[in-house]
Order: structure tokens, then C-alpha cells, then sequence
């Protein structure tokens, strides 16, 4: 069963204000407490586990769904009831609560003042994301930057690191890219760099992550990878840009090194490999290019 609940906004932005009293089902303690539980959480997914906590021990929630211009975000199981409870100001967001049970109606009304006393919380979270999206992202291809790249680098050695499981790292370098901008100018050169990225993103699979690094360098993150896994993106990505037409036009041609993560290693050492190995492929593409 879904509701959809009304939000009647004549109380201005403070929620406290928003039930009287009288109507009130939580105390200024409570209400307090999970406003300072909810404010250090600047990440969704923080704001959504952290929200599910709260109302698991509260009211028993199995489950939340949260809905927003940054996309759908699902926690635990989807229950027999549901709820669907739009955010105020906000027409583009809302939150979707699971329960095994129905609610009485002192937790619905409990439900209703928790919901109206997050969703300003909320909505900080979901532009802060936004902002940040915007930050870690190249303008120019889409791609993420060298930021993104650092931020998701990190990641991936704490879960490695936790876990043992292996990614890849895969680094890029467009071989004599120069004469592009020397010979065509920098708007064509901006075109090449546009068609690479779209010849990357459509040689990763879906949990694969792209960046470029700078200038005509790019850098790919594969996730529970081995040898063979990046050997077969490498061999997709070359093909891809035989297949685009701007990078076959100008013979664009890129270097590639690949290292896999190693237990224990830190974050320099997987790069100075894979750098390592991306100079090996350009040096053996000049050797062949001199005996052609």
C-alpha cells in the first residue's frame, strides 16, 4: 500500500514550528538529537544509513528510498507498507519508507514530524552532492578530473585494502597529440579530446570509472580486475578509436600502461608501475614506427 502524504508549508523554514504543541510526538531532546545526528552527514548515502538508523529504532523501518535530482538511492527491504512522502519546496524529491507493519497513529504522526524535521537536512545533502559532482568533473569530456580520480583512487585502496580484492589501474597518453593543436588548432584538438573520451567510456563496463588527468592524459579505475580484464579493455579502447571517425581521420593513436593492485602497496607505487609501463608501450610504438 502507497501513500502519497501532503505537506501543508505555512510555517516558514524553521521545523521545529511546524506541529503545535499539542500535536507534537517528539520532545525538543529528540528532536534535537537527531537534527545534530543528521547535520555531519554531507554524503547521501551517509544522510540515507544514518536516516534508516534512526527510524529502524524509532518506528521499526525496513527500509528507504530516497528520490532526487541526483538519482534513486535504495537501503534495506522494500516491506509491506509503503510510503511516499514528498519533500516541501522540493517537487523533484521524496522519500519513500518501507515498514512490515502498519503504522498506528501516533507513528504516523511520529513518521510525519521526523519527515518534515530532515528533509531541510536533506536538501543541504542533495545540493552539497551536486556541487561536489560539478567539482570532480572535467567540463570539457565529462569525464571525471584528477580530483575525481584522487577521491575514487582512495576508495578503491580502502576497500582493497579491506576486503583483498584486486582493481586495476589503467593510464593513457595520446601519442603526438601536439601536432593536432600545432596543425589544426586548439578547437579540433578540443574535438579529439572529446572523441577519446567517448572512445574510453564505451570500452568500460558499467562499474568502471574514466578521468582525464590532464592535457591528452587519461586514467580508467577497474574494479575486481586482473591481467587479462585489462588487457581486454586496453584492446577494446584501441579498437574503439580505430571505429570513431575524428580519431581514425587524424591516425590518433594512444599509449597505455596498466597495474594491477598489490597487497600492501600504497598509492604511489601502483601509479609508478602503471606509468612505468605506459612509457615501455610509447617507446615500443617508436621502435616500430621507425622500422615500419
Amino acid at each position: 500500500m502507497e501513500q502519497h502524504l501532503p505537506f501543508y508549508d505555512n510555517a516558514g523554514s524553521d521545523s521545529f514550528f511546524r506541529f503545535s504543541q499539542i500535536d507534537k510526538q517528539l520532545g525538543d531532546a529528540e528532536r534535537l538529537h537527531i537534527l545534530e545526528t543528521l547535520l555531519g552527514c554531507l554524503d547521501l548515502a551517509d544522510f540515507a544509513q544514518t536516516l534508516q538508523n534512526l527510524l529502524t529504532v524509532r518506528l521499526g523501518l525496513c527500509g528507504l528510498e530516497i528520490q532526487s535530482p541526483a538519482g534513486r538511492l535504495a537501503l534495506g527491504s522494500s516491506g509491506t507498507l509503503t510510503r511516499l512522502m514528498d519533500c516541501p519546496r522540493d517537487t523533484a524529491t521524496a522519500i519513500r519508507y518501507h515498514f512490515n507493519r502498519p503504522l498506528n497513529a501516533l507513528d504516523t504522526r511520529r513518521l510525519d514530524e521526523i519527515h518534515t524535521l530532515v528533509t531541510p537536512q536533506l536538501r543541504n545533502v542533495i545540493r552539497h552532492s551536486e556541487i561536489k559532482r560539478l567539482a570532480s568533473k572535467d567540463h570539457l569530456t565529462s569525464l571525471g578530473n584528477r580530483a575525481g580520480f584522487e577521491e575514487h583512487l582512495s576508495r578503491l585502496f580502502s576497500h582493497a585494502k579491506r576486503s583483498g580484492e584486486v582493481f586495476g589501474l589503467m593510464v593513457l597518453d595520446m601519442d603526438k597529440f601536439k601536432a593536432i593543436n600545432d596543425n589544426f588548432g586548439h578547437q579540433e584538438g578540443d574535438n579529439v579530446l572529446i572523441a577519446m573520451a567517448q572512445a574510453i567510456s564505451t570500452s568500460l563496463r558499467d562499474t568502471d570509472f574514466a578521468f582525464r588527468f590532464g592535457g591528452d592524459e587519461f586514467c580508467c579505475l577497474i574494479p575486481d580486475a586482473d591481467s587479462a580484464t585489462l588487457q581486454r579493455v586496453s584492446h577494446r579502447i584501441r579498437q574503439a578509436m580505430h571505429n570513431q571517425p575524428l580519431l581514425a581521420k587524424h591516425h590518433m593513436r594512444c599509449s597505455i600502461g596498466t597495474g594491477l593492485y598489490q597487497s600492501g602497496e600504497e598509492r604511489g607505487a601502483l601509479f609508478s608501475r602503471a606509468d612505468a609501463a605506459l612509457y615501455q608501450d610509447k617507446q615500443n610504438a617508436s621502435l616500430l614506427g621507425k622500422t615500419a
